[in-house]
């Protein structure tokens, strides 16, 4: 450590030794371990990318950024995945992976409270994956990432590796344009739906049905914007769980004329979701609109271009 604070630089320092035994044989597995572990994480979240924007705002990302920082994080995780396993390219790959550990580790540290808090008690994940353990794999990976960079030959072929973090980024942007652009699953919207009331035509006209759960406070937050405007479209409210809680959650959103369906699991079925507050668009039978997000003013913007409010 006293030669690495020397030279300010870890990629300017030299090994120890001429990397031969036990010392050649740590560096390579921390490697392998890290490079495992970026690449499964990026291939995931590149066949999963609207899900995992989802999730990004489910940790209090907002709504405007969360595309970038998808993409961002995909392409951090691939890149650094790739270049611990080439061996000219492991000191660079180790220190990316430290920057990249170090930054998430900060954004949980600022937001540990609210993430561990109310606001995100409706998103289990979120509860399991924040915490204490979260602070203490990331120490263990960024000493992994450390040994992999310290113990690694000297750094070369940076123009090949400009080019390979080039290709991940073209495969990421292609793999975005994949999920933005292919049609979303097509559904057969039903015919009519149990409401408080009677039945209900989901055919007929704008209808706009949202998903929530009574006991969710971003549904609550997302039910008082939506209270805010003129609707064009019929609304009709269908609670996930706590049905009986369903109808004080709509007095205090303060939404009106709101139809409550207790059909959750066909139209969840019909509708497939994570979590709520989740919504879908609907236009003479047909879908306009599928809605995870409920962020003003992109929300707002979405639905008076849809028509559905004024």
């Amino acid at each position: 450590m006293s030669e690495l604070a020397q030279h300010g630089d870890i990629s300017s320092v030299e090994p120890a030794a001429d990397l031969s035994g036990w010392k050649n044989i740590a560096g390579l597995t921390a490697a392998v371990l890290m490079a495992v572990v970026w690449l499964g994480a990026g291939l995931w979240k590149l066949t999963v990318i609207s899900q995992f924007q989802l999730m990004l705002t489910q940790l209090l990302v907002p709504v405007s950024l969360s595309l970038p920082a998808t993409i961002a994080v995909i392409i951090g995780d691939l890149t650094a995945g790739v270049l611990l396993l080439r061996p000219e390219w492991r000191r660079m790959g180790g220190v990316f992976s430290i920057v990249l550990l170090v930054i998430f580790m900060g954004y949980f540290a600022i937001n540990y409270e609210a993430l561990r808090g109310a606001d995100c008690s409706c998103f289990p994940w979120v509860k399991r994956a924040v915490g204490p353990g979260l602070f203490w794999s990331d120490g263990a990976m960024v000493a992994l990432s450390l040994l992999a960079a310290w113990f690694a030959p000297r750094v070369g072929g940076l123009r090949r590796a400009a080019c390979v973090v080039a290709g991940i980024t073209a495969i990421s942007m292609a793999a975005l344009a994949v999920d933005k652009l292919s049609p979303a699953p097509a559904a057969e919207v039903p015919a009519t739906i149990a409401v408080e009331d009677g039945v209900f035509s989901l055919r007929e006209g704008r209808v706009f049905v949202y998903f929530f759960n009574p006991m969710c406070l971003h549904c609550l937050d997302a039910g008082k914007t939506m209270a805010t405007y003129e609707w064009t479209a019929a609304f009709v409210g269908v609670p996930t769980e706590e049905e009986d809680f369903a109808q004080g959650f709509v007095d205090d959103t303060g939404l009106k004329n709101v139809k409550l369906s207790s059909d959750a699991e066909l139209l969840k079925e019909t509708f497939p979701f994570q979590d709520p507050p989740y919504a879908v668009a609907i236009e003479d039978g047909v879908v306009k609109e599928r809605m995870p997000f409920f962020e003003e003013p992109e929300l707002g913007e979405r639905l008076r271009e849809l028509g559905f409010v004024e």
